[in-house]
């Protein structure tokens, strides 16, 4: 049953809180438990959450790895010094938070895929570019250069330009265990506002390679969008072993070996000739037979009962033979 009070009992409970025969709870004190309990409470971006909970892709993490690895080997020949390059956990992160912690001027490049239809942008601290221009022009000591409030030169913008031909390259034989892309350098920009094609909420990817050149330590960061990893996240979801590459590439190159002993038989078919079966009990020694082509008509070759090439019918070295003339699809 429902417990309603009576007008009576109305009036007796206004009459006690009036009279101060029923307590009240203090007016501070109720602000206080309000105020403790609401700094109890925080508040969750279910978007921000959402974009952060992406899929790891275990297969970029074999990628980078061996990206790391050969971009090393080439990038000491280029400067003819052995260095260090050490690679950081993968990360998956919103744009924002990369590009809000970079000094100003700083040095991005844009890097556009075919294979994989997108891009991804090389990130260089400018002591890897001093670094490395002053160890090309035979400095024995890298001193620190200051970078702050100014641009690039174009000697330095020269030298961005073969470090980023290297990460190309190394990123094409890195990927290709994996899927084949193509890498094509399109632009450097000194201010992160300038590159657009990704917003600042968006979720990308983040290697981070810290690099030794005699006492300078510097850093390189690849970034790329989640959006053009989820192209290919098929692809990502399976880490290729080492041992299955190398096996399936002994395995190929021993069945391209053993297919390329496969004999195959060839015919030259000088003509042809339709006859029907009285025509051909007709026959007999001295009949002459009209075939279908003329003497200087191509010559079809055949390889399986399939016309493969055309040629010309002659003699070489004492030999009757066939010179190809086309190639028959």
């Amino acid at each position: 049953m429902e417990q309603v009070l009576s007008q009576e009992e109305i009036d007796a409970l206004i009459k006690g809180l009036s009279d101060g025969e029923v307590e009240t709870p203090d007016t501070e004190e109720a602000e206080e438990q309000v105020a403790a309990k609401a700094a109890e409470v925080s508040s969750f971006d279910f978007v921000a959450y959402t974009k952060g909970k992406k899929e790891r892709l275990p297969a970029l993490d074999f990628i980078y790895d061996r990206f790391c690895k050969s971009f090393r080997a080439a990038l000491s020949m280029l400067i003819e010094k052995e260095i260090e390059v050490n690679l950081a956990p993968l990360q998956y992160v919103e744009y924002d938070d990369i590009i809000k912690k970079l000094p100003l001027p700083t040095n991005m490049n844009v890097v556009a895929t075919e294979g994989v239809k997108g891009f991804f942008i090389v990130i260089f601290d400018a002591k890897l570019i001093f670094a490395v221009l002053e160890t090309i022009f035979g400095s024995t000591t890298i001193s620190p250069a200051k970078i702050e409030g100014r641009e690039f030169t174009k000697i330095e913008f020269n030298v961005i330009k073969k470090v980023i031909d290297i990460v190309s390259a190394e990123m094409e034989k890195a990927w290709n265990p994996v899927i084949d892309i193509t890498c094509t350098y399109t632009r450097s920009e000194i201010n992160p506002k300038y590159i657009t094609m990704v917003s600042s909420e968006e979720t990308v990817s983040l290697a981070e390679f810290s690099i030794e050149i005699g006492e300078t330590t510097s850093w390189m960061r690849i970034v790329m969008p989640y959006g053009v990893l989820e192209t290919i996240k098929g692809n990502l979801l399976s880490t290729p072993a080492r041992e299955d590459l190398e096996m399936r590439e002994r395995w190929y190159d021993k069945l391209r070996s053993r297919v390329y002993d496969v004999p195959l038989e060839v015919r030259a078919i000088l003509a042809r000739k339709k006859l029907t079966l009285e025509e051909f009990v007709q026959i007999k020694q001295d009949s002459i037979v009209i075939m279908d082509k003329y003497v200087n008509d191509p010559v079809d070759m055949e390889i399986d009962h399939r016309v493969k090439f055309k040629g010309k019918a002659g003699v070489y070295k004492g030999n009757k033979a066939v010179r190809v003339d086309a190639f028959v699809p």
